[in-house]
Parts: structure tokens; C-alpha cells; sequence
């Protein structure tokens, strides 16, 4: 069992996704002052429709849901994310995998500040459904 399951907040994490991809429906996105690292930051919100839990954006994530559904984040309510786990320098995290809205694969070039644009490539993650389990800490495959 990953440690992160022990311990259960107001936000998912990588261990969450129990290594599969999983897709959700976003209810809303707001912005809220957490504290990190550097102190408190205005970070962004995603809710997702039916879940308890909440996922904090990061930057390289908040570009790519940008790409999908537009710079509006009131355009991403009703829309479905398909997430999966990784690392980013060795630390578990969470990306975009792309969306069953998608009608055929999206490429986009991910600028970030002191960093080599990248290309990315989002993907059209066909129908599939979570089912609700992340509330209690994991959360099932979504058929993708």
C-alpha cells in the first residue's frame, strides 16, 4: 500500500488513482489560498461531479485542460477529464491523459517559465465512467 493512502485530505493524490487512468466530470473550478512550500499561494480547484474530494492544479495541468475546453474555466463545467498517475522528479503526481470530449487527438506546444516548450499530446479517452470510490481513498478504472 502506498503511504499517501494513510492519509486522507480535501485533495486527491497520484496514490488515489491506484495506478490506472480515471476519468471525471468537473462540477466547478475555483481559486483558494493554500499553504505550500513557498508559503501561501492562490492556487486553482477542480470539483468533480459526485466526489467529495478536490484536485489542485498545477501549472503543466491547468495548460492542458486549457487546450481541451478553452482559457474559460465556467467552460469546463460538464466536461470529463481522464487523469493517470506518474512521477515528476521521482515524485508521484498526476497529469492529463485527455478526455473522452475530445473527437480526435490534440497537440499542443506547453510553454512554462524557464523551461523548454514541450510538446504535448492529449487523447481522445473514449466512454468510460469512474465509478465512485475516490471519496474513501481509491479510485476504480474508468474503461479507458
Amino acid at each position: 500500500m502506498d503511504v499517501d493512502l494513510m492519509f486522507q485530505g480535501r485533495f486527491i493524490k497520484a496514490a488515489d488513482l491506484m495506478g490506472k487512468d480515471v476519468t471525471l466530470t468537473i462540477q466547478d473550478v475555483c481559486m483558494e489560498e493554500l499553504e505550500g512550500d513557498k508559503g501561501k499561494e492562490m492556487k486553482g480547484i477542480v470539483s468533480f461531479v459526485g466526489k467529495k474530494r478536490k484536485w489542485v492544479l498545477n501549472r503543466t495541468n491547468a495548460l492542458c485542460l486549457k487546450a481541451m475546453f478553452g482559457r474559460e474555466t465556467d467552460q469546463w463545467k460538464g466536461k470529463r477529464v481522464t487523469l493517470y498517475p506518474t512521477t515528476f522528479n521521482e515524485d508521484p503526481c498526476i497529469r492529463v491523459k485527455g478526455s473522452p470530449d475530445l473527437d480526435k487527438p490534440l497537440e499542443f506546444e506547453l510553454k512554462l517559465p524557464r523551461k523548454k516548450p514541450k510538446l504535448m499530446k492529449l487523447q481522445p479517452t473514449g466512454k468510460g465512467q469512474v465509478t465512485d470510490a475516490m471519496d474513501d481513498g481509491a479510485v476504480e478504472e474508468s474503461g479507458t
